[in-house]
């Protein structure tokens, strides 16, 4: 019944914009809007996109399960196609391309179909997204309707709990990336249930492929938990917004990471503490916060949950390196004694024992692998305290791909403290920039090169006081454990023992079939987007055919090169002048010393009012 009324509702609000149109836009060349709709299984199951303006020209962007030969159509009053007056609702031969007149003017229009890859629609409430673009944390409910590519119905028409924005550097871009929340769990498109999804955008890479392929491959070589996607066409009020990765999200859950949520108990403690109407968001922070904490080493924030005979240590950890500009606007995290920032994911609302907890454990497992012999002041190894095996496989997998955020940002770990609570490496995250699509010379090295080691070389972005990033050389996380030769020889042993195996197939016939299921709707994607600086299909179908084959060569090249030179610790090629060196000690000096007075001292007297670090 739902369904029914649904679509009654949205059949009558169509016919309504039209009419507006017809009345209001007539003979206003730019105005013009033209719907099209296509019924998949049933009348209830009809979905509805609006042309699209480019160049002088108009655009039907469609989906896999739609047939051009039977599309309906909203058009103003009056209107015809190909000579044909439109009546609204009717069903009309789009073809590849035509013409549709509208008060004695003439509107070319080209058709460009997808195929392979499902469908999501989603209708805000607002009938906009402004307020998301306007700010990423604005959330913003609606409805969904989700089809895969034969126009079956993954989950019926439904309310949104919300969809907002998402992701960091890749915000920036045209293309938004989504995170989105269904309003109770659902399977979709051969993924397991669950209500959190993001749409990633994959701007940045043209191929479309990067992140698919390394899931899967690092799934393959025995990453636990490696996300789980599916290719869709996403449109947004009735505008086509391109090809996006539909994917499952790094949270606690039996088919996401396998590690208890202790957000759940956190949240159990305050509603008993607090009533049952109350929101986690309201809990004030603690430990260091604000503009600067992401700088100063061997600190803390978390949230003010309750203290309670069931507060609680035991349980899942997710955590993730990040940038210390990033670090600001997160909940809870640590910033360890040599100046890495490390965002809590789960529990997101971390309370003080439990921070203290996961930033101690951290703090254990990096001073043995800074250490020479690897063994921290306590005496532990850095075997004892990580999965070595992960580690090892996350490693070679980050090798391949030449990912240039390893170890800095994206870059996930966990522990079950339930379970035998090492830290793992994992799950796998974001390689739209991997693959050789990267010319920064971050650190000195060059991505683009598919025969030699990068991410080994990695080092921390310090964020001073002088916003230089890499003022002081220091290595990350992966730039010390590859210092050792034990863990060196282990990468090795884990490549041979399916890495290997794992990568070549995924740049072999498993390439080839993937990059085969999206290529229209890639196609489709740029012709919208533009990518080429052309709108002609041909000429953007051999362009991006291009764009995957330079990828898959990449992708060869690598492996190979890595299957002959991995093993042992490998010997940076980047050096720096030694009158550079003494400039940065000097600016680490006064960074540090600037830290040490000015900021604790602004941090002493924060709760004055005067000072807001």
């Amino acid at each position: 019944m739902f369904k029914k009324v649904t679509a009654a509702v949205l059949a009558l609000i169509m016919a309504l914009s039209c009419l507006t149109a017809g009345f209001v836009f007539a003979g206003a060349a730019d105005e013009i809007t033209v719907t099209a709709g296509f019924e998949a299984e049933s009348e209830d199951a009809l979905q509805t996109i609006n042309w699209y303006k480019a160049d002088g020209e108009y655009y039907f962007f469609i989906p896999s399960y739609w047939d051009s030969s039977e599309v309906k159509l909203w058009a103003p009053a009056g209107a015809t196609i190909n000579g044909e007056e439109i009546i609204e609702g009717e069903a009309y031969d789009l073809g590849e391309g035509g013409t549709i007149a509208v008060g004695g003017s003439n509107y070319s229009y080209k058709v460009v179909s997808s195929s392979g890859v499902g469908t999501v629609f989603i209708t805000t409430e607002s009938g906009s997204l402004d307020s998301v673009h306007a700010d990423k944390n604005y959330k913003e409910a609606g409805q969904i309707s989700i089809l895969n590519e034969k126009g079956k119905e993954q989950t019926e028409t439904r309310a949104l709990s919300y969809i907002k924005g998402r992701g960091n550097a890749s915000w920036k871009g045209e293309k938004k990336p989504y995170n989105i929340k269904l309003d109770k769990k659902a399977k979709l498109l051969g993924m397991a249930k669950s209500k959190k999804w993001s749409l990633i955008a994959n701007e940045e890479d043209i191929s479309l492929m990067r992140n698919a392929v390394t899931y899967s491959a690092a799934a393959d070589a025995g990453l636990a938990y490696s996300p789980k996607y599916a290719p869709v066409d996403l449109y947004v009020n009735n505008e086509y917004l391109g090809s996006y990765l539909l994917t499952t999200r790094i949270e606690p859950a039996s088919d996401r990471v396998d590690v208890e949520n202790l957000d759940d108990i956190n949240e159990e403690i305050a509603i008993a503490e607090y009533g049952e109407d109350f929101d986690m968001d309201s809990l004030p922070q603690g430990g260091t916060y604000g503009k600067y904490a992401g700088i100063l080493e061997g600190r803390y924030k978390y949230v003010q949950v309750p203290v309670t005979e069931d507060s609680t240590t035991d349980g899942g950890y997710i955590i993730e390196m990040e940038i210390a500009n990033r670090y600001i606007n997160e909940l809870s995290g640590f910033v360890s004694n040599d100046g890495q920032p490390v965002t809590v994911k789960s529990p997101e609302y971390a309370s003080e024992e439990q921070m203290k907890f996961i930033s101690d454990y951290y703090q254990r497992v990096e001073d043995a692998i800074k250490s020479s012999d690897g063994v921290n002041g306590k005496g532990e190894s850095y075997k004892d305290l990580i999965d070595v095996e992960s580690f090892a496989r996350y490693y070679d997998i980050s090798e391949w791909t030449t990912n240039m955020d390893t170890g800095l940002t994206s870059t996930y770990f966990y522990i079950d403290t339930t379970n035998d609570g090492k830290l793992y490496a994992g799950p796998v995250w974001d390689y739209d920039i991997a693959f050789g699509n990267n010319t920064d010379k971050r650190f000195g090295l060059d991505y683009t090169n598919p025969e030699g080691f990068t991410v080994c070389f990695g080092r921390q972005y310090r964020n001073t006081i002088f916003k230089t990033m890499d003022v002081d050389e220091k290595p990350n996380f992966f730039g010390y454990l590859c210092s050792h030769e034990d863990f060196a020889a282990e990468c090795k042993t884990y490549w041979d023992d399916g890495v290997y195996q794992a990568v070549t197939a995924w740049y072999g016939d498993e390439f080839d079939s993937y990059a085969d299921t999206i290529a229209d709707s890639a196609v489709m994607n740029h012709v919208r987007r533009n990518t080429f600086g052309t709108r002609d299909v041909d000429e953007v179908r051999e362009k991006y055919a291009a764009e995957v084959a330079s990828f898959k060569n990449f992708a060869s090249a690598k492996a190979e090169f890595m299957n002959e030179n991995l093993g042992t610790v490998q010997e940076n090629p980047v050096k720096t002048f030694f009158l550079i060196k003494i400039l940065k000690k000097a600016a680490v000096g006064i960074n540090n010393f600037f830290e040490k007075t000015v900021l604790l001292f602004k941090l002493e007297n924060r709760a004055t009012g005067l000072f807001d670090l």
